[in-house]
């Protein structure tokens, strides 16, 4: 039977104690990330770029800068994952024991902050009249303080003189580490060029086998088949891809460095980049063949946007699967881990979301014109891997009351102002009134059913009722919601949020609040309840006004 916090103190002192240093690590980090964020709302980028002398010097430090110090703490925070010792063990331990936040330190904190939303105006502008010197030490300072005063409200400054020692050796190397990213990201630069005019060959004499009468601009990278041409630019290099494939293949290593035999398995790293150069050439020829076929504005604005995603995406599937049922890469054979895989509880609650994402990314590839003309595809695959799981899934609580129906009319609101005033005047696609009316209220059907019925099913199993208590504990199915701790949350909400796009301000409200009314009634039908409320709310106030902000 699920938890349920039988009281007021209790639901307090869940919320007050238990989280350990590195879950507090993350929290001051993910703050810093958002006001960094805000406060970027007030420089004046325009000006930036024109910048000259003092100030272009302080433009390049801070791009590079913040790139080292990103690089740093993710150095850190991987090193220290994997030396973590017996004396970080018991610094961890006792922080646990100790209030989630001095309100003392935070509010200076916060005070601090908002001293530097003055300086961060006048940086590139106007708003005070200081020399940019004597505001860019301030602003610095002030800046260092702030991060001072965060990391003091989470935890007595003892307890991070100590962490530090503990780690001791973690700080050179992570710092090694983020200078070689900062470097390679430089250098990196110099090969979008060449890399372009590999692509650019490549997919000329791919496509000369199929069509002789191919024209093409190697001046400017151009192939023009008469009916539709493209240029490959340097961001059509494959590049970004391979990047990308490098730091999927790491994590595939560093999780399943006990599965996979080494050294023999650090060869999936070129087999990755290899793969993503070929999906990259397969995509752009796809495309030449898209738009020549009659199809331009498909080609144009739905494949070429959604296609690199789809490669990526199949490419890392791949590299999975040969890592991990390859009996040449792993321990284990392919038998025992299909095996493995048929029993895998996981498998439930990921794949009606995993068919969402995939059917969302066909779907994409195929618009026209900004409208997803088979949104209906969403439907069909999530329906169908719903109804394959459900079987296991219908021993979950689905029961609900008031407090989810509550807790959703609350985000509803938060959710609709935040896109008032981050976006722009929505508008509605022109393809949208070229349909044809029995295609139009498909579409609108399809695209109702699939918000209000199908995304907060999928999207609670994956986010909550998997991740949440995944990030706790590898059994997730026998822990408690209630069990799962601040480290479930933040991490489920995290995730969540970057999975919202532009709308990862109210996703991360709504992961909290989703996941929070989830680990106190200990039932998932509740916070499916609070999104179906939230989605309900969003179709009304699309269909009165067209508001197409979803």
């Amino acid at each position: 039977m699920c938890h349920v916090v039988s009281s007021p103190d209790k639901a307090v002192a869940f919320a007050r104690r238990g989280l350990g240093l590195g879950a507090r690590v993350a929290l001051a980090c993910g703050l810093l990330v958002l006001e960094k964020t805000l406060l970027n709302l007030f420089v004046d980028f325009e000006s930036a770029q024109n910048a000259e002398g003092l100030g272009a010097v302080v433009r390049v430090a801070q791009h590079w800068g913040f790139r080292f110090l990103v690089s740093f703490v993710v150095a850190a925070a991987l090193f220290g994952y994997l030396r973590a010792g017996s004396a970080w063990q018991e610094i961890d331990a006792a922080t646990r024991g100790l209030p989630l936040l001095r309100p003392r330190w935070l509010l200076a904190h916060l005070m601090l902050v908002l001293a530097l939303v003055p300086l961060s105006g006048s940086i590139y502008g106007h708003a005070l009249a200081l020399p940019l010197g004597v505001v860019v030490a301030v602003w610095v300072l002030l800046a260092l303080l702030a991060m001072a005063a965060l990391f003091a409200a989470f935890a007595p400054t003892s307890i991070w003189q100590n962490a530090i020692r503990a780690l001791h050796d973690v700080w050179g190397y992570s710092a090694v580490a983020a200078v070689g990213a900062a470097a390679t990201m430089v250098w990196s630069q110099s090969l979008w060029s060449g890399m372009a005019r590999v692509t650019f060959e490549t997919v000329y004499r791919l496509l000369g086998w199929l069509m002789p009468s191919l024209q093409v601009d190697p001046a400017n990278r151009i192939i023009d088949t008469g009916r539709f041409a493209v240029s490959i630019d340097q961001v059509c290099s494959g590049l970004e891809g391979m990047g990308l494939m490098v730091a999927f293949c790491s994590v595939l290593l560093l999780l399943f460095r006990r599965d996979l035999v080494f050294p023999r398995a650090l060869l999936l790293v070129p087999a990755g980049i290899l793969l993503s150069f070929a999906l990259n050439i397969v995509r752009i020829a796809v495309l030449v063949l898209i738009g020549d076929a009659g199809y331009p504005k498909v080609a144009v604005y739905g494949f070429h946007s959604q296609a690199g995603w789809i490669a990526f995406n199949a490419a890392a599937v791949c590299m999975a699967l040969l890592a991990l049922r390859s009996p040449w890469f792993a321990h284990a054979s392919a038998d025992e881990r299909a095996e493995t895989a048929l029993g895998n509880p996981a498998a439930t609650y990921l794949v009606p979301y995993m068919a969402l994402v995939v059917a969302g990314m066909l779907s994409r590839a195929m618009s026209e014109g900004g409208l997803e003309r088979f949104y209906d595809l969403r439907l069909l695959f999530g329906a169908g891997a719903l109804w394959y799981a459900w079987p296991k899934l219908r021993t979950l609580h689905w029961g609900f009351t008031w407090r989810g129906v509550f807790a959703g009319l609350a985000l509803f609101v938060l959710w609709i102002v935040t896109a008032r005033l981050a976006l722009p005047p929505p508008a509605m696609p022109e393809a949208f009134t070229g349909l044809s009316p029995a295609w139009r209220n498909s579409w609108i059907i399809g695209h109702i059913v699939v918000t209000v019925a199908l995304i907060p099913v999928v999207e609670e199993l994956a986010f909550r009722g998997y991740l949440l208590r995944r990030a706790r504990s590898a059994d997730f199915e026998s822990l408690r919601p209630g069990r799962a701790g601040a480290p479930g949350l933040i991490v489920s909400t995290a995730v969540y949020a970057l999975c919202q796009g532009a709308f990862w301000l109210p996703g991360m409200v709504a992961g909290i609040v989703f996941g929070l009314v989830y680990m106190r009634t200990g039932r998932l039908g509740e916070s499916v309840a609070a999104h179906v409320t939230v989605n309900v709310l969003l179709a009304a106030v699309w269909l009165v006004g067209w508001q197409w902000y979803w």
